[in-house]
């Protein structure tokens, strides 16, 4: 087999290349594996910074941190329509450090909190914040094959949920043990933010190859911003997006509860301990089920994670039902944490993977529609979220996570079938 050579722009197309054709070995900046970890520690760095920074929103800001947050996913919703044409101009690498600067801001805009300035940075973040995730998941697909997509799917989110265990235990040391100011710990959180920058920087450029070694080609990359919209917005008329779309309402929905609901049970001085749990079930459950989900298929993961979703938050409802004193219920908090962290988990690594399996030739376009359901429906819960009890808000949850189940068994058959990115109703 004749070698290609892999030292291509990102923003460039490769030639059509045939069947006889294969990648040449990539070097070690070039490799897949390589490029996910790199990718994953970025992210763990970024979110380190921005996880606490929207976990104390509704804490230390209140009704206006939960207003910054819905105007935030409403833009992130919006601008994932566009995102994939900027990914495309941009390239993967640059468009991370673009949404990095993003993040960056709207931390910056805590430090002294000036209501229209926070609404700034929301409005600014959800534009970055689409542009960041998409790139995310399009870079995912470029370095994996249908037989690693689980595996690096899960290797990225173990790596990125790690930040939960580093932020939050930060966070507990900085408010518990040092006794700092707000202003003071978020500056702190912008100077780490800025940090992810050289992580991205240090990114290679992966050619996209299938289980063969052959070269997967992208759809053409000249396409009009036009074109690019329609071709986004057509993908909603594609069978397994439409039975997607219920599983994604439930991921957006879900990460207003497990980051805006659930640490308002636990008060300033709890939540940094309570979500470092969380966070290392996400991060040890990722690697794990990503791994498994290559080993034993998708559809037995969705159902584990559905129930861990189920458990953690019916318990949670109880422990608010049964028990008054709250020092009494911050023990079971942890089981909680534990529990939403699995499901998390689970629900994240399961539906990248079928997506990339689903969508190999369209990475920037899934990704962007991905982002899109999610980010509408975690919108729509941040807005409701203030005005609903917690008996409301495990309802909404808990169909929703049963719904999503059911439908992810009828999409994850779409992954067997050849010549899907054309398959449409």
């Amino acid at each position: 087999m004749k070698p290609i050579n892999e030292g291509r722009g990102e923003g460039e197309a490769q030639p059509l290349i045939s069947s006889d054709y294969q990648y040449s070995k990539p070097t070690l900046r070039n490799g897949s594996r390589y490029n996910i970890v790199i990718l994953g520690l970025g992210f763990c760095i970024l979110f380190s910074a921005f996880s606490p920074t929207q976990e104390l929103q509704t804490t230390v800001n209140q009704n206006l941190g939960s207003d910054s947050l819905a105007v935030l996913y409403a833009f992130l919703s919006i601008t994932n329509f566009i995102s994939p044409f900027v990914i495309l101009k941009l390239g993967e690498r640059l468009s991370l450090i673009v949404g990095t600067l993003t993040y960056s801001a709207y931390i910056a805009a805590n430090i002294k909190v000036i209501t229209p300035t926070l609404y700034g940075a929301s409005v600014l973040l959800g534009i970055g914040g689409a542009i960041l995730w998409t790139a995310q998941g399009s870079f995912v697909i470029q370095c994996s094959t249908e037989s690693t997509i689980g595996a690096n799917t899960g290797l990225f989110f173990a790596l990125f949920q790690v930040n939960q265990i580093v932020g939050n235990l930060g966070t507990a040391a900085l408010i518990d043990k040092a006794g700092l100011a707000n202003e003071t710990l978020f500056l702190i959180f912008l100077g780490v933010s800025l940090l992810s920058i050289f992580a991205f920087a240090a990114l290679g450029k992966p050619v996209k190859v299938n289980d063969k070694g052959q070269i997967v080609e992208k759809e053409n990359q000249t396409m009009s911003i036009k074109d690019r919209l329609l071709s986004t917005i057509v993908l909603f008329k594609d069978r397994p997006i439409q039975l997607l779309v219920a599983p994604l309402l439930y991921s957006g929905i879900s990460q207003s509860f497990f980051f805006g609901v659930f640490p308002k049970l636990l008060g300033k001085e709890w939540i940094g301990y309570v979500m470092t749990v969380f966070g290392f079930c996400d991060a040890a459950g990722s690697m794990i089920m990503g791994k498994l989900s290559d080993i034993f298929g998708r559809k037995i993961l969705v159902v584990l994670s559905t129930l861990f979703c189920i458990s953690g938050t019916v318990l949670c409802y109880l422990l608010d039902r049964l028990i008054d004193d709250q020092s009494q219920r911050i023990p079971y908090y942890f089981i909680v944490a534990a529990l939403l962290g699995l499901a998390d988990a689970g629900f994240n690594t399961q539906l990248y993977a079928l997506i990339g399996v689903i969508y190999p030739k369209k990475g920037e376009a899934a990704a962007g529609v991905f982002k899109f359901v999610q980010s509408t429906a975690t919108a729509a819960a941040f807005v409701y979220g203030p005005y609903a009890t917690l008996f409301d808000n495990v309802i909404v949850v808990g169909s929703l996570v049963i719904l999503s189940c059911v439908l992810f068994m009828f999409a994850d058959n779409f992954s067997k079938r050849s010549s899907i990115d054309e398959l449409t109703v």
